[in-house]
This record gives C-alpha cells, structure tokens and sequence, in this order.
C-alpha cells in the first residue's frame, strides 16, 4: 500500500493497476498457487473448447444417421453425444471449481499483503489525517479486496473463454465456406470465407443496434 501522505493517481490506468497487482502477489506465499490455477483454468477451458467444437461436428453423423434410418449408427452417435456430454458437464464443474477457488485466493493474497503493509507503525495516525480517503479504512479495504479478486478473474475468463470461441468456431466456419465469386465492373472477384464475413457483419450489426 502506498505511503497515504503521498500524492498518488486517484485514476490510475489500467496496466498501472496490473502492474501493482502483479507486485502484491509476488510478495505472498499463495502467488505460485495462483499461477497454478490460472494454468488450470487456461486447460479446461481449451479442451471445454475443443469438446465444443467435437460436439458441433457431432450433429452431422447423427443426423445423417436419422436421414438414412440407421438404428445401429444411430445408436452408436447417441453413445457418443452421452461421452461429450458427460465431459462437457465434468469440465463445466472444474471450471466453476477452479473459477471459484482462484478468486478466494486471490482475496487471500492480496488482503494478507495489504493488511501487513496497513499495520505498519503510524499507519493508522496518517490514515486519520487522510481526509475522506481514510475513514473506515477496513470496510473500504475488504470491499476494494473483493471487488479487485472478482472482477478480474470474471473479465480475465470472458476474455479468455469468449476470445478462444471466436478463433475455435471462425476456423471451423472457414473450412466449411466455399469462396463466392462476385463480379465488380465485369471482373470476377473471389471472397474467401465468405460465411464468415457474413457472420461478423451481422454480428457487428447487431450489436451496433
């Protein structure tokens, strides 16, 4: 915690804010245990990706069975889709589990490292000098601890998850599109992809509205 007889940035940046972040927890005993979790929830949530994508791609045999009234194909897709469905649930319950963990320890951590350094000799004289800034400074402690642990594991994982999606199902959507051959003043232009620029615009239009 900086020195509150300082001057400081009541609006500091963003990557200020990681970068302090980033130094309370190399000052914790529970920084290795959250870089382990971290790195659990980077894996599950690329193979609950990867399982995504085996599902989608699922429906065409499945269908395909239902097309050609295959009892025995058919029942052997309904094995499969009980499989990924089981692991989708399996890895839905670690992520929520891990998800979880990671932000009470990350309470932990960063409060265990802000109490020590707000318990220091003549902390509690300057915060009384402070102004509005210093009162109630537990209520205003816990509160920020908490709010800091869940907002950041929350956007870190929408990111991250969101952002895996996107690059997982545009890759999937690109494999499946045949170029589209348009003429523009008598010459033929090919569009590669052209589902995907499709769904962006439409996404993007959507969401403008």
């Amino acid at each position: 915690m900086t020195d509150l007889t300082t001057d400081t940035d009541p609006n500091p940046g963003l990557f200020t804010q990681l970068a302090d972040l980033g130094r309370i927890l190399r000052t914790v005993r529970s920084g290795r245990r959250i870089l382990w979790l971290i790195g659990g929830l980077v894996a599950v949530i690329a193979v609950t990706a990867a399982a995504q994508i085996l599902l989608n791609a699922w429906n065409q045999p499945f269908y395909d069975a239902l097309t050609r009234k295959d009892f025995p194909a058919f029942v052997v897709q309904l094995g499969v889709f009980a499989v990924l469905a089981g692991g989708l649930l399996a890895l839905n319950v670690g992520q929520l589990w891990l998800d979880q963990t990671l932000k009470l320890t990350l309470r932990r951590g960063i409060f265990t490292a802000l109490l020590h350094d707000w318990m220091r000799p003549g902390q509690a004289l300057r915060l009384s000098r402070a102004g509005r800034i210093g009162e109630n400074p537990d209520q205003r402690l816990q509160a920020d601890v908490d709010g800091l642990a869940d907002l950041s594991v929350a956007l870190g994982v929408g990111l991250f998850q969101a952002g895996l999606l996107l690059f997982s199902f545009v890759g999937v959507l690109w494999h499946h599109s045949d170029g589209l051959s348009v003429s523009i003043l008598g010459r033929a232009v090919e569009i590669p992809g052209f589902m995907v620029w499709c769904a962006l615009f439409y996404a993007g239009l959507a969401s403008s509205g």
